[in-house]
């Protein structure tokens, strides 16, 4: 969840090892090796479908780049799907339909009546004097 935007979002296909593997550091070159060695029916499929996913992930600010730290070799991926499984390109899945109420404010943005998650009513604009 972005709690900036509001959006929450699901993965699907290959998505969920992949962010497996985001939180565990793995840097963007181990992520095509270990995807490649782990789906080899990926047949050249798996460099543009990571770059997809990986660009979609930035742009809604889910993950950031970060500068690998000294001389040592980046980990590699603890967890590996099921052997034979196939790839499956994987697709992030952005819901904005709570947004309004996501980013409500409880405490203020509430009346004392109605309370949550009822939002007060837009206040009235006051002319220019």
């Amino acid at each position: 969840m972005n709690l900036r935007s509001g959006a929450y979002f699901s993965t699907r296909g290959s998505g969920s090892l992949l962010w497996s593997w985001i939180e565990q550091g793995i840097p963007e070159d181990v992520l095509l090796r270990a995807l490649c060695q782990s789906f080899p029916d990926a047949d050249g499929r798996a460099a543009p479908a990571l770059e997809t996913f990986l660009a979609q992930l930035l742009e809604h600010e889910l993950i950031r780049e970060v500068p690998l730290q000294g001389p040592m070799p980046p980990p590699e991926p603890q967890t590996r799907p099921a052997t034979g499984a196939p790839f499956i390109p994987p697709v992030l899945e952005v819901y904005t339909d709570m947004e309004d109420l996501l980013l409500l404010d409880p405490i203020h943005d509430v009346s004392e009546e109605e309370g949550w998650p009822a939002p007060k009513p837009p206040e009235e604009p006051v002319p220019p004097s």
